[in-house]
């Protein structure tokens, strides 16, 4: 494990000698200000990493995304990944920055990118899973790990999905990440 700042190209080249991948879950991961947190790590530093990564060799790169790139819509829609996209703040739409940029690269450059537009992510006895909507929206610690394993072993030049366990009454598509990705999950809620 290393630590640093992901803005810094000369750390991040350092990090990423002999990598294969990288899992960037790097960001501040919620509302915040634009101009002093959410451009500046969010943005400038997604880019930082994939242009490293572009500059060192690294062909796979799966990135965080978010699920709030979709909260636009009514609670009654069953959303998929290739549905316009309907943020509700500024933080999703430096995610959807995430996506695009990966898509750029992956597309001129030739690298993988898979971008995981991961849910309410929440331990298994999280109080915010008495909240039906969360429930509906959570990916659980195993499930995560599931479908960023299944991300790296992927043949895919791109890819976009929702990372949620398999929830009772849930509002994404994950049958694109079953399919692609050979996603399973093991855990959902009732």
């Amino acid at each position: 494990i290393v630590t640093g700042d992901i803005r810094d190209a000369a750390f991040l080249k350092s990090a990423m000698e002999d990598v294969d991948a990288i899992i960037h879950l790097a960001a501040i991961p919620d509302e915040d200000d634009f101009y002093t947190k959410l451009m500046p790590i969010n943005i400038e530093g997604t880019y930082t990493l994939l242009e490293t990564a572009r500059r060192c060799g690294v062909k796979k790169v799966v990135l965080a995304s978010t699920c709030q790139i979709a909260f636009g819509y009514p609670n009654s829609t069953f959303v998929t990944t290739d549905m316009a996209v309907r943020p509700v703040n500024l933080y999703s739409c430096t995610k959807i920055f995430g996506e695009a940029v990966g898509r750029y690269y992956s597309d001129k450059f030739g690298m993988s990118v898979i971008c995981l537009r991961i849910g309410y992510f929440q331990n298994y006895d999280s109080e915010f899973l008495q909240d039906s909507e969360v429930r509906k929206k959570w990916c659980s610690p195993k499930d995560l790990v599931q479908i960023i394993e299944k991300s790296i072993d992927s043949k895919l030049k791109y890819g976009v999905f929702f990372a949620i366990s398999n929830n009772k009454d849930r509002v994404w598509d994950i049958e694109d990440a079953k399919q692609k990705l050979n996603y399973d999950p093991v855990d959902g809620t009732q």
